[in-house]
């Protein structure tokens, strides 16, 4: 299998979108057998399951569901009849047959862009006919490879009137998912790609993005990690954050790396040590459960 990214990548890894060539859709994991089996070797408790309304103005919120009953080959008929998206986090190091699969990614990219890629994350994502991702960012650097079916993915620019610096600093601290108020005079500033098997790409770190299934079930890769620039920059957030919820001031977002934002991040690091990491409790509940005997596979959780 082979991963090949553009020769401009080293210039512009980190400031442009870059788009990747693969053949990664060759692995028999990523049939409905392989994927069955992933499903049910994968930890379920680590499966994050959500359904998505359509994009409207404002925070979409997303709902949570779980699936601890049934097998992976059932969940897999309940992505292709509902409107379902299925994120295996940690996949590469969960399941040891995916690890070969990350290494190529990483590695490739690391060569190409000439920076050292740590923190590495592949992420399984299956995904139903017509499902969108709403209007979101990461806080992590992110590579999206296309497996299966197709998709659009629209990117924004990274900009305090498209991706407001509190809420980046919100999701940095855990306080809210990655959701992000939407508009749709943002369009007018997005660029669209349209994904197929064999097509990848990886953007700028923070950038705003959406996604919309074509009418086909949808298999993708979310490659998350992190360099030594994107380090300094999620922790210079961190201390934002902070400085924001105990003074009057309005810190924004800063893409270059100076001496301010190094200091930053030194006392976002220090902060951490002090105040010891707080486990991640999940900002939106579980709601419902998969149910393949519901005619939409998804049956309503009540207190």
């Amino acid at each position: 299998m082979y991963v090949n990214w553009p020769d401009h990548s080293e210039t512009g890894f980190g400031r442009d979108v870059l788009l990747a060539q693969h053949n990664l859709s060759m692995s028999e994991l990523f049939t409905d057998e392989g994927l069955a089996h992933l499903l049910d070797v994968y930890p379920r408790e680590s499966l994050h399951i959500w359904t998505f309304g359509s994009e409207r103005e404002g925070v979409n919120s997303s709902v949570r569901g779980r699936a601890p009953k049934l097998s992976g080959k059932e969940i897999l008929e309940a992505v292709k009849r509902g409107h379902l998206w299925l994120n295996m986090r940690r996949a590469n190091i969960d399941v040891p047959e995916l690890a070969p699969i990350a290494d190529l990614i990483f590695d490739t990219l690391q060569d190409a862009s000439g920076r050292k890629t740590r923190k590495r994350d592949l992420s399984v994502l299956i995904s139903s006919p017509n499902v969108n991702v709403n209007y979101h960012l990461d806080i992590p650097m992110v590579s999206l490879f296309q497996i299966r079916g197709e998709k659009t993915i629209w990117t924004y620019p990274r900009e305090e009137s498209l991706a407001p610096s509190d809420f980046i600093e919100d999701i940095i601290h855990m306080k809210r998912e990655e959701d992000l108020p939407y508009r749709k005079t943002f369009d007018e500033r997005a660029t669209a790609f349209k994904l197929k098997p064999g097509m990848g790409l990886t953007w700028p770190q923070f950038m705003p993005h959406r996604v919309q299934n074509a009418n086909c079930m949808n298999v993708s890769l979310s490659c998350e990690f992190q360099t030594l620039n994107s380090i300094v920059k999620s922790n210079a957030m961190y201390t934002n954050g902070l400085i924001r919820g105990a003074t009057p001031l309005k810190p924004a977002l800063n893409d270059n790396i100076g001496p301010v934002s190094v200091a930053k991040a030194a006392f976002a690091r220090a902060h951490k040590a002090v105040a010891g990491q707080v486990p991640r409790t999940p900002p939106t509940p579980v709601t419902f459960e998969l149910d393949t005997a519901e005619e939409n596979c998804v049956r309503q959780l009540y207190a």
